[in-house]
């Protein structure tokens, strides 16, 4: 059973990451993990009082609320209340449940109904066990129809290549292999073309609906959010490591900080299998 871990601060955003998790838990044949985590007071840690920033009573209280409001469509779950260091519990968590995928609340809807978990979003990329999808505040219902797919010439590029595959065809979606050039000159573009054809090479063989677009300029987030937005993609999937391996690059910082499209986020360790090509 594939399971997936929604962390959750009972915020607006939190609430459209949990109805998320249960349309894939629908498709994959999956089962939800909820989690709180009471976040520890840091000062009051310094002196060995580990004081709780929320009241156990209300957060169970709001937990049960929420569970009670959520429509779960038939699908089995669960819940968990912890304290702590909010991206490592809910890493902890996952690792735990040996979680499929991890769904989180990335954006919030407004500055009137603020969302703490969304501050920790790109903390959970990082130390995550699994592959995360953050996803922004939206009143549109959650599906994958559309997948942007961006591939670049660092060596890791096309390592989220099978899991990307391995959701489009859950949803029998459609990838978009798009082509970000920084630099048009005819190595690089002849460089990059080649790793799109591979990518694409394997998409065939994986009978995922492909086609291949082609966009240049400064800044890749940039260039990769905005086309994403024009063809109202559903998900964008990205690598979190860069040339130097480097977690949470001012790329990933970028994606995650600026796209309203739900942004789904790997690295290497998180490859189900060796991309062929």
């Amino acid at each position: 059973m594939r399971n997936i871990v929604v962390p959750v601060d009972f915020s607006s955003v939190s609430v459209k990451a949990l109805e998320c998790a249960i349309t894939i838990a629908g498709r994959i044949t999956g089962e939800i993990g909820v989690i709180h985590v009471n976040r520890v007071n840091a000062f009051a840690s310094l002196f060995g009082a580990g004081k709780a920033a929320d009241n156990v009573g209300d957060v169970e209280k709001s937990m049960d609320e929420l569970l009670k409001s959520t429509n779960f469509r038939g699908i089995k779950y669960s819940h968990t209340l912890r304290t702590g260091s909010v991206a490592k519990e809910i890493a902890s968590y996952a690792e735990e449940s040996a979680a499929y995928m991890i769904v989180i609340g990335s954006k919030q809807e407004s500055e009137a109904k603020p969302s703490w978990m969304a501050e920790y979003a790109t903390k959970v990329v990082s130390t995550a066990p699994c592959p995360v999808l953050s996803v922004p505040f939206s009143q549109k219902p959650f599906d994958i129809r559309k997948i942007v797919l961006p591939i670049d010439t660092t060596i890791s590029t096309r390592h989220k290549v099978p899991f990307t595959a391995e959701i489009a065809n859950f949803f029998r979606a459609e990838i978009i292999v798009l082509g970000t050039c920084l630099d048009e000159s005819e190595e690089f573009v002849s460089k990059l073309d080649g790793y799109c054809f591979q990518v694409r090479k394997f998409l065939n063989q994986a009978n995922v609906p492909n086609e291949y677009q082609f966009v240049a300029g400064s800044n890749i987030s940039k260039m990769t959010i905005e086309y994403a937005t024009k063809v109202n993609a559903d998900i964008i999937s990205i690598m979190t490591e860069q040339d130097a391996g480097i977690m949470q690059s001012a790329y990933v910082r970028q994606m995650l900080a600026h796209s309203t499209v739900p942004v789904l986020s790997m690295h290497k360790a998180f490859e189900a299998e060796q991309f062929q090509y």
